[in-house]
């Protein structure tokens, strides 16, 4: 996606908050943020890629902390907080049937990822069940996307945050269940709180399809920018479901040769733009619109 002017000071504060929160001290911060202020200045140009500007400044700040995963402590605690919510979230889809369990699960991954970049902590299980029942999408092409689904034999599954993949989690039990053939695309190298090929094999995802690493920490899975493996991946499925703002920002950068299902939420006016929504709102929808089941073969 090209940078809007609102998206220059988004991503230059997520930046210095990073280095606020770190254990630097307070000289050490300052400075750091003098190195990468100057430092993003040059980044920018018109017509730049929101997602090349975003990557380029985490990894700046990773270099200036001298710390390759600042969100490590973070992702472990969301991870340990989401674990009873998605058993509840589990339990509840077990009464379910079809397309009814998928689009529930489906809901469910969404409502975590509106926990984002906050995080499940203190969170009830029942709470959560009435979060989920209060997703709503602005845009809705869940019911093509099923129909897809039963005439698909191979999906590739490319994950978001850390938290929310565990709800991702049931979404791909459900896929497996169908009878499909999964294959799970996780961060090679940490990128904010997304979750990695190590930390998804650590969850389970290895046990659910072929786990994929995308080789390096660019927010999606990019020729030139990810693994082979990955794109590959990507051109090797029926379909492509594409978790987060994130890859969803890349894949606008790059479209897979497959037709590609986005779930996101957008919590910010530009992707809200980009998605057809309203800012703040669910959207679950084709790339390039509905493909017709011919477009599989």
């Amino acid at each position: 996606m090209r940078v809007e002017p609102e998206c220059v000071p988004c991503i230059y504060r997520t930046r210095a908050l990073e280095i606020a929160a770190s254990r630097l001290p307070s000289d050490d911060k300052i400075a750091a943020m003098r190195l990468f202020t100057e430092f993003y200045s040059l980044l920018l140009a018109p017509g730049a890629s929101t997602t090349v500007l975003a990557w380029r400044a985490f990894s700046k700040v990773k270099e200036l902390l001298g710390d390759e995963d600042p969100y490590k402590a973070f992702k472990e605690e969301s991870h340990r907080a989401a674990l009873p919510l998605v058993e509840e979230v589990r339990r509840a889809a077990e009464k379910m049937e079809g397309f009814d369990r998928l689009r529930f699960l489906i809901k469910a991954s969404v409502a975590a990822n509106l926990l984002d970049p906050g995080s499940p902590m203190g969170l009830r299980p029942a709470e959560l069940i009435g979060i989920i029942e209060r997703v709503r999408f602005g845009r809705d092409e869940l019911d093509r996307f099923f129909l897809l689904l039963l005439q698909s034999s191979k999906v590739a599954y490319v994950l978001d945050n850390c938290g929310e993949a565990l709800f991702d989690l049931l979404v791909l039990e459900e896929l497996q269940r169908m009878g499909l053939e999964l294959l799970i695309i996780a961060r090679g190298k940490p990128y904010q709180n997304d979750i990695t090929f190590e930390e998804a094999l650590a969850a389970g995802f290895g046990k659910l399809g072929r786990l994929v690493s995308s080789g390096s920490d660019f927010p999606g899975v990019v020729p030139g920018f990810s693994s082979e493996e990955a794109v590959r991946a990507l051109a090797e499925a029926d379909l492509v479901l594409s978790k987060g703002m994130a890859n969803f920002e890349s894949f606008l950068l790059s479209p897979p040769p497959k037709p590609t299902f986005a779930v996101l939420v957008a919590k910010c006016a530009p992707i809200a733009r980009a998605a057809g929504v309203r800012p703040g709102e669910a959207a679950a929808f084709f790339l390039k619109g509905p493909p017709s089941p011919r477009d599989l073969f």
